[in-house]
């Protein structure tokens, strides 16, 4: 009996789990790094859409577009990552945007963190950044 209770629960964590698909938007330009991101978070079981530029972002969320996680590439054409945080927190914008990017230096870090990031990672993303940042989105 006891073994029947424990799979109706995990069949209901199951049920709880697909409910609750953290949506993740992938804004990079590079090519590879998007593919890279988009089925390192595929794994994680998040819905996601890429984007190629911070213009992109800003005019989905203009048209009512919301994601749970924004994957903020920091120089991009168009829009660089910096101004586009800085329109979506303008905006009212509270999902978590976390900066990835490859400069490594903490002064152009803090530079980006001060736009509105949550948190900031040099590309790529690994499974324990992805581990950290998807633990920190649904403790919030």
């Amino acid at each position: 009996m006891g073994f029947g209770k424990a799979t109706s629960s995990s069949k209901a964590m199951k049920i709880i789990d697909t409910e609750k698909k953290i949506s993740v938007l992938i804004v990079e330009d590079d090519p590879l790094i998007q593919k890279i991101h988009k089925v390192m978070m595929a794994k994680f079981g998040t819905e996601v859409q890429v984007v190629a530029n911070g213009k992109e972002v800003v005019d989905l969320y203009r048209s009512g577009a919301s994601f749970d996680l924004i994957l903020m590439d920091f120089e991009m054409p168009i829009m660089d990552g910096f101004e586009a945080t800085k329109e979506l927190r303008s905006m009212g914008v509270t999902s978590m945007i976390v900066g990835v990017t490859s400069r490594s230096q903490d002064s152009e870090i803090q530079a980006f963190m001060k736009s509105g990031l949550n948190a900031c990672y040099v590309k790529p993303l690994n499974a324990e950044k992805v581990t950290a940042v998807l633990n920190e989105l649904k403790n919030n």
